[in-house]
């Protein structure tokens, strides 16, 4: 009975915090779309100072639309109420959107982005949103943890039991984590530690969402990290993810080295 109990208060407190975001997301979106018309205007009359104090405004605006898109989506799968949409669609374009999108923020620090894709990674018949979430998530993690270095994307194909997967290993040579750390990765609300927040900020959310929808796509996603050497996080994901109610899912520690 108290597990029950429990059970329907975690339902409900996801559904509320599921619909504050969406209220809160009505609001800040004007925000965002009326500042950007200010800073327009503010253009065509010259004023250079106003366009500065206006773009903060949209830039506080847009990191705190992201900031309640992750709590939204959080809310939605502990609810149970996050859909899985499949669809077509080339792994090839997909990894030119990722790349093309995450390019400014790995550039910021002085990094280079490395992708190698193999011949036969074809087409994918999955949730191409939570998957190009997942991935710009672990992208845009190493890039910001990485200065004056490397971030790099791979993407494979192979066969395991008789079933197609897409492995995804996105890889860095910046800050790394201890292999206490890594233990409490993938939970919501943690970093690698206080001082990671305090230096680098994020929520901790990220990450917590990227495992979650692997899992519902019939995936997973690890790490392998060494201090001051970076760090490699494997995304697999079955190439076809029509049947994930039972996913036999292959093991990711088994997998091959990354290749640089």
């Amino acid at each position: 009975m108290a597990r029950d109990a429990s059970d329907e208060a975690n339902r409900a407190k996801s559904l509320f915090v599921a619909n504050m975001s969406h209220e809160l997301r009505t609001p800040l979106n004007a925000i965002i779309g009326y500042s950007e018309m200010l800073i327009e205007d503010a253009a065509d009359q010259a004023q250079h100072e106003t366009i500065l104090d206006l773009k903060k405004i949209r830039l506080a605006g847009k990191h705190l639309l992201d900031l309640i898109n992750d709590i939204l989506d959080l809310s939605k799968i502990e609810a149970g109420k996050m859909d899985i949409h499949l669809e077509m669609f080339a792994i090839s374009d997909l990894i030119d959107e990722v790349t093309s999108t995450v390019q400014p923020i790995v550039t910021k620090n002085g990094n280079t982005l490395k992708v190698t894709m193999a011949d036969d990674v074809g087409m994918m018949h999955s949730d191409l949103t939570k998957i190009r979430q997942s991935l710009l998530n672990l992208l845009s993690n190493a890039g910001k943890f990485t200065k004056n270095g490397t971030v790099w994307l791979q993407a494979d194909c192979e066969t395991v039991a008789r079933r197609d997967w897409i492995t995804f290993r996105i890889g860095d040579t910046g800050i790394g984590m201890a292999p206490e750390h890594l233990e409490k990765l993938f939970k919501e609300f943690v970093q690698a530690d206080t001082s990671t927040t305090r230096k680098y900020g994020g929520t901790g959310l990220g990450l917590a969402i990227t495992r979650r929808f692997c899992r519902m796509l019939g995936g997973d996603v690890v790490v392998a990290s060494t201090v001051g050497q970076g760090s490699t996080f494997t995304l697999r994901l079955p190439k076809d993810a029509s049947n994930v109610e039972s996913p036999m899912t292959p093991s990711l520690s088994a997998l091959p080295p990354l290749r640089q």
